[in-house]
C-alpha cells in the first residue's frame, strides 16, 4: 500500500473510531443532546494525533461532522462543535509533543504530569468553550445554563484523555510489553480482582469508593504502564454502565452529575497509578544505567587480560558482588619488569561505589610506577601507603605485593602485606604453605611497618592469591576456614593455574546455592612451569 492510500485508511479508521465512540457517548447525554459527561473520542484523537501524526486531524473533522448531524442543532452549529473537537485534538497533542518532549509510553513522571495538564485540563478547555458557545448562539442552551453546561463538557473531555487516551498510547507504544516483573497469571488474577472490587462498588450504595484504588496500584507496580490503563479501563468498563443505570454511590445525584463522578473517579485512580507505573519504571531506567556504568567502571578497574610472561602460567578469576550497580574494591595486577622478575599485586579498597574505584585505581597506578622505582615489596606498598594517606584518610586498603626473581631451577619469591589475607604457595607436590607477615591495612596511618618475607619457588609450584570474600563472603551462614581451602588447593598440585582456581571455587559450592556472594571475590593464580629466556643458573 503506497502512502497515499495508507493515509486516506489511517483518516477513514480514526474517522469511524471517533464515530462510533461519540454515538456511545452521546447516548449518554442526558441535559443537553449534545453535551455528556463521557466523551471517549477526545481520548482516541489525542492519542491518534500524538502516536500518528498531526496530519491525521481530517480523521477527528470527519468523525465530529458525522456524530452531530441529526443531534437536533443547525449545519453552522455542527460545524462549531467539529471545529472545537479537532482544535482540541490539536492543540493537545502540539502542546505536548513540541512544546514539552512527551512521550507516549508515559514511562516518565513528567510524562503524566504534562498528559494532564496539557491534555486533559488545558486542551480540552477549547472545545468546551467553543462547543457550549456554538450551542447557545444556536439556541440549544440558555445563558444560565452555559456554566453547567461547559463544566459537563469539559470534565466529560477530561475524563477521555485521563482513561483512554493512556490506554491507546501505551498500547501501541509499549508493545510488547516486556520488562515487568508481573507474569501472566498473576495479570489474570489482577484482572478478575479489579473487576470483582469495581462490581461490588457500584452495585451497592455505601461510599466504598476508596476500595477501587489498591488492586490498580498493585496492577502498576507489578506490570507498570500496561498494568495500570488495563486495570483503569476494566474499572471504567464497570463504573460508569452501573453508574448510568443508577447504582453505585453516586446513584442519588442527577444523570449528568452521577457520570461526571463517575469518570472523575475513575481518571483519578488513572493518574494515581500511571504516576506510580512512572515512578517504578525510571527507577528501572535508573538502575539499569547504573549498573551498565558499574559495570564498566568495573572492568576498567581490572586489567583486561593478563601478560603473557615466558615460563609462567596465570589465570584469573572474578565474581563480583550480588550488587551489581555497585563497584568493588578488588584489583589485582601481574608486572614484568625489565630486569626479568614478575610482581604480583592483589588487593581490597575496603567499601564500595565511587569511593572505592577511587581507591582501586589509585592503587593499581601507583603500584606499576612504584615497582618500577623500587624493588623490595615492602617499599612498594609504604609508597602506596603514603598515597592513599595523601588522598583521603580512613579509607584502607588491603594489599599483598610479591616478587618472583626467577632462575633455571624456579625464583626467589619476596613477599610484603599490608592488612591482607596471606598468600599461600601451593607446591607441586601438594603441599600447601603460607607466606608473608601481617601488618595493618594501608591508608590509615603514616608509620606503618612493612616486612619483607622470602621463600623460594620451584618449577611446578603456584602462588595463589585471594581477596577475603573467598572466606567470607557467604558468611555467616559458611565461613571458609584455612584448613578448609588448604585441602582444596593440594588435590590441586602440580596442575593448571585454572584447575587450582576451579578446586578453590570448590569450597564456596555447599554455601553459594544460587544465592550471589556479599562481597567481590577474585583469585589469582601465578605458576612457575619453566625457566626464563636468558636464565642463569
Amino acid at each position: 500500500m503506497d502512502g497515499r492510500k495508507r493515509y486516506l485508511v489511517m483518516v477513514i479508521a480514526l474517522a469511524a473510531i471517533y464515530y462510533g465512540a461519540a454515538k456511545l457517548g452521546l447516548s449518554l447525554a442526558f441535559e443537553t443532546s449534545n453535551i455528556t459527561a463521557v466523551w471517549a473520542p477526545t481520548g482516541i484523537s489525542l492519542a491518534a494525533l500524538v502516536l500518528f501524526g498531526f496530519r491525521l486531524w481530517p480523521g477527528v473533522a470527519l468523525g465530529a461532522l458525522l456524530a452531530n448531524v441529526g443531534t437536533g442543532v443547525g449545519t453552522l452549529t455542527v460545524l462549531g462543535i467539529a471545529t472545537g473537537n479537532t482544535l482540541e485534538a490539536l492543540a493537545g497533542a502540539y502542546l505536548l509533543v513540541r512544546v514539552v518532549d512527551f512521550r507516549p509510553t508515559l514511562s516518565r513522571v513528567r510524562d503524566v504530569v504534562w498528559l494532564v495538564v496539557l491534555g486533559a485540563f488545558l486542551s480540552t478547555m477549547v472545545s468546551a468553550t467553543i462547543g457550549t458557545a456554538s450551542l447557545l448562539a444556536d439556541g440549544a442552551i440558555e445563558s444560565g445554563d452555559l456554566a453547567t453546561a461547559w463544566r459537563t463538557w469539559w470534565l466529560g473531555d477530561l475524563g477521555g484523555d485521563l482513561i483512554v487516551a493512556p490506554a491507546i498510547m501505551v498500547a501501541v507504544s509499549q508493545w510488547p510489553y516486556r520488562g515487568a516483573p508481573g507474569r501472566p497469571l498473576e495479570a489474570v488474577g489482577l484482572a478478575v480482582g479489579v473487576a470483582a472490587i469495581a462490581a461490588f462498588t457500584f452495585t451497592r450504595d455505601d461510599p466504598l469508593s476508596f476500595l477501587l484504588l489498591p488492586l490498580p496500584i498493585v496492577a502498576a507496580f507489578r506490570f507498570w504502564q500496561p498494568g495500570a490503563v488495563t486495570a483503569t479501563l476494566l474499572t471504567a468498563a464497570l463504573a460508569i454502565p452501573l453508574t448510568d443505570d443508577m447504582q453505585g454511590p453516586f446513584a442519588g445525584y442527577p444523570p449528568d452529575d452521577r457520570l461526571l463522578l463517575a469518570t472523575v473517579l475513575v481518571g483519578t485512580i488513572s493518574v494515581s497509578a500511571l504516576i506510580l507505573a512512572a515512578v517504578i519504571t525510571e527507577r528501572h531506567r535508573a538502575e539499569q544505567s547504573m549498573r551498565i556504568v558499574a559495570e564498566t567502571l568495573q572492568e576498567s578497574l581490572l586489567p583486561g587480560s593478563l601478560p603473557s610472561i615466558p615460563g609462567v602460567q596465570a589465570a584469573v578469576d572474578f565474581r563480583p558482588a550480588g550488587e551489581r550497580d555497585i563497584v568493588g574494591g578488588d584489583f589485582y595486577e601481574l608486572l614484568e619488569g625489565d630486569d626479568g622478575s614478575i610482581g604480583v599485586a592483589i588487593g581490597d579498597a575496603i567499601g564500595k561505589g565511587a569511593v572505592a574505584a577511587a581507591d582501586t585505581a589509585l592503587a593499581r597506578y601507583t603500584l606499576r610506577a612504584a615497582a618500577v622505582q623500587e624493588g623490595l615489596p615492602s617499599r612498594i606498598l609504604g609508597i602506596l601507603n603514603d598515597a592513599l594517606i595523601r588522598q583521603r584518610q580512613d579509607h584502607p586498603c588491603t594489599v599483598v605485593y610479591a616478587r618472583l626473581k626467577r632462575h633455571r631451577t624456579g625464583a626467589i619469591m619476596t613477599v610484603a602485606i599490608g592488612g591482607h589475607p596471606k598468600p599461600l604457595i601451593l607446591r607441586a607436590d601438594g603441599t600447601v604453605e603460607p607466606i608473608g607477615y601481617p601488618a595493618a591495612p594501608l591508608g590509615v596511618r603514616r608509620d606503618l611497618r612493612l616486612t619483607d618475607h622470602t621463600a623460594q619457588l620451584a618449577l611446578g609450584d603456584a602462588l595463589f592469591l585471594y581477596t577475603d570474600g573467598l572466606t567470607d563472603a557467604f558468611a555467616p551462614h559458611h565461613v571458609v576456614s584455612p584448613d578448609e581451602l588448604a585441602i582444596a588447593l593440594r588435590s590441586a598440585g602440580g596442575r593448571s593455574p585454572d584447575e587450582i582456581i576451579a578446586a578453590a571455587r570448590g569450597v564456596l559450592a555447599p554455601a553459594a546455592n544460587g544465592v550471589g556472594p556479599r562481597d567481590d571475590i577474585l583469585l589469582l593464580v601465578v605458576r612457575l612451569d619453566g625457566e626464563p629466556d636468558g636464565a642463569s643458573g
